[in-house]
């Protein structure tokens, strides 16, 4: 029975069940989008309750990683994806593709960045500091991206700010109370099956109000699909490849390699829902980046071990 639970609760089964889900169920789950910002925050709540700014102490601990996380997720990940959406997706009617590139390029790291990194012997001072300074300097540049890129004229950056307010300062403050000596142990048990299950709430109505469009507009899904598999797969590999040959060492290799290509899908998807709310195709790109985050770490792994094969790494 236990075996059981574990297989129905491990979080590729848990992901995985969320994209067939969605898939099948379509528009009928627009319920769950509605509520999606509320869903994520809670996500986020017990996502940060392993954070302490005390990590960040001294300051030069916390500077490093999140510099070099914002030149890999927002500069050279969000302007190669912006790129490449503008070169096939400004004109009318593709502009809502383009639309949900922006947002997806313009959010904070995805928070499965930690997890992931961990699994895999990563360094986990780099992708703790990393995600959650990430979501810190989001509240800056998301709004700022989204006026230089969509223009205030398409979302107005008080009302962003609103939905990083909901979507980070909220839960990260409501999560130092969870901190308490006699409350943090409770939540750890808890943590890892309310944040699975949290995502799968949230990826659920990203496939769901998408699955129309995944069915009947094949060549924009399979454009995009290039374009996540170029910047994405091509580009994490050939940097991983490029910083072992600088001598780099492993764990920072894998961590910063995670934190380059994963953006948090769940929070354009929200963003999506909430200022287009009558425009499903916004919210694609980020349905499709949720498949390709979640076969990432699949092939990523698979990568690891072919390239690491006849080699010993820079522990």
């Amino acid at each position: 029975m236990n075996k059981w639970i574990k297989i129905l609760n491990h979080r590729d089964f848990v992901l995985t069940l969320a994209l067939i889900v969605g898939l099948v169920m379509g528009e009928r789950v627009q319920f769950l989008a509605e509520i999606s910002v509320y869903t994520l925050a809670l996500v986020m709540v017990f996502a940060t309750t392993g954070f302490s700014f005390k990590n960040w102490w001294p300051l030069q601990n916390a500077l490093q990683p999140i510099g070099w996380s914002v030149l890999l997720n927002y500069v050279v990940f969000g302007l190669a994806i912006i790129g490449l959406g503008w070169v096939f997706f400004r004109h009318e009617p593709n502009t809502p593709y383009y639309f949900g590139i922006i947002l997806l390029a313009a959010a904070p790291p995805g928070p499965s960045v930690i997890p992931f990194a961990t699994m895999l012997r990563g360094d986990d001072n780099f992708s703790v500091t990393g995600v959650f300074g990430l979501h810190l300097v989001a509240m800056l540049l998301t709004p700022v991206m989204l006026l230089v890129f969509l223009g205030d004229s398409m979302i107005n950056p008080i009302a962003i700010l609103k939905i990083m307010v909901q979507l980070i300062v909220i839960p990260l403050i409501i999560s130092r109370f969870l901190r308490h000596p006699r409350v943090l142990p409770k939540v750890n048990y808890a943590k890892d099956t309310i944040i699975k299950w949290g995502f799968f709430l949230v990826i659920v109505p990203i496939m769901g109000m998408s699955a129309s469009i995944f069915f009947s507009q094949p060549v924009p899904v399979l454009i995009m699909s290039a374009i996540f598999f170029l910047t994405m797969y091509v580009m994490g590999f050939g940097y991983h490849v490029m910083m072992d040959k600088l001598k780099f060492r492993r764990p920072f290799l894998i961590s910063s390699t995670l934190m380059m290509v994963t953006k948090s899908s769940a929070f354009s998807a929200v963003a999506a829902f909430t200022f287009f709310r009558h425009e499903p195709a916004v919210a694609l790109p980020s349905a499709i980046v949720s498949v390709f985050v979640t076969l990432f770490i699949i092939f990523y792994s698979l990568f690891l071990k072919w390239y690491e094969r006849d080699r010993k790494p820079t522990e």
